[in-house]
C-alpha cells in the first residue's frame, strides 16, 4: 500500500469479463469511491484508486452495459502486485463455464494475486467465488457465494483442491472474512453472497482499512442498510 505520501492509497483492481453481474463490480467501485469524497482533517485521508481490467478494451457486462476497461489483462497481470485489494465479481453459468474450463487468463490473474505477500485483500462478490475455486486458491478455507451456487462451487473446488489439500468450506453467509489464504503469503480473503451482498462486504472492508466511523459514515451517505458481521 503507497506511502509515497500522508495519504493511504489503496490500489484496487476491478476484473470485468463478459457476461458478469453489475452490481457485482459496481457496487463495490460505488462503495470504495464514497470514501475519497470524506475529508477528515485531522487524520490522513484514506483512499482507493480504482482501475477496471478485462481481456479486451470494452466488456459487454449482463448483456446490457458496456464497460470499458482501464488496464488490459496481460498488463494486469505483469504488474499484479500494484494492486492492494483484487475484487472478482461473478456472472451467470454460462459466463464462469467458459472462463473456467479453457483455463483462461482471468484465473492466472487471481493465482499470481493470491501468491503475492500479505497486507492484501482477495475479495469475491456472489459467483466469483467459483473463479477463485477453479483457480485453486481455497483449499482449507471457509468462503460464500450465491445461495444457488453453493453445490457448484463445492464440486469446483473439490476438483481444483489437491489430494493431499484440506477442503474448503462453502456456506451461505451475507458475507465471510476467511482470514489468510492457507495457500499464499499473507492474502486476505473475502468472499460474499449473492450480488448485494457485495455492498455489505464492501462497507466491512472499508471499516477494516478506514475505520468504522467511515463505514458507517458512507453507508449513510448511500442510504444503504449496512449488514455487519456479527
Amino acid at each position: 500500500m503507497s506511502s509515497e505520501s500522508p495519504n493511504q492509497y489503496y490500489r484496487v483492481g476491478v476484473l470485468l469479463f463478459p457476461g458478469n453481474d453489475i452490481l457485482d463490480f459496481a457496487g463495490p467501485i460505488e462503495v470504495l469511491s464514497h470514501v475519497s469524497h470524506n475529508r477528515n482533517p485531522e487524520e490522513p485521508d484514506k483512499m482507493f484508486e480504482i482501475k477496471t481490467i478485462a481481456s479486451t478494451h470494452t466488456t459487454r457486462a449482463a448483456q446490457a452495459l458496456t464497460v470499458q476497461a482501464e488496464i488490459l489483462l496481460p498488463d494486469a497481470i505483469d504488474k499484479i502486485s500494484d494492486f492492494d485489494i483484487l475484487v472478482i465479481p461473478g456472472g451467470p453459468p454460462s459466463a464462469l463455464q467458459l472462463l473456467v474450463e479453457n483455463n483462461a487468463p482471468e484465473l492466472e490473474l487471481i493465482r499470481k494475486f493470491a501468491a503475492l505477500p500479505g497486507d492484501r485483500i482477495l475479495f469475491s462478490v456472489c459467483t466469483g467465488a467459483h473463479l477463485l475455486g477453479a483457480a485453486g486458491v481455497l483449499a482449507g478455507m471457509t468462503v460464500s457465494t450465491h445461495h444457488r451456487g453453493l453445490d457448484s462451487l463445492r464440486d469446483i473446488c473439490a476438483r481444483s483442491n489437491g489430494s493431499d489439500e484440506p477442503a474448503t468450506v462453502v456456506t451461505h453467509q451475507r458475507y465471510v472474512d476467511g482470514g489468510t489464504l492457507k495457500k499464499g503469503r499473507g492474502v486476505r480473503l473475502i468472499t460474499s453472497g449473492g450480488i448485494s451482498s457485495g455492498l455489505d462486504a464492501s462497507c466491512y472492508i472499508v471499516s477494516q482499512l478506514a475505520g468504522h466511523d467511515m463505514a458507517a459514515y458512507l453507508a449513510r451517505v448511500m442510504e444503504y442498510d449496512w449488514r455487519e458481521l456479527k
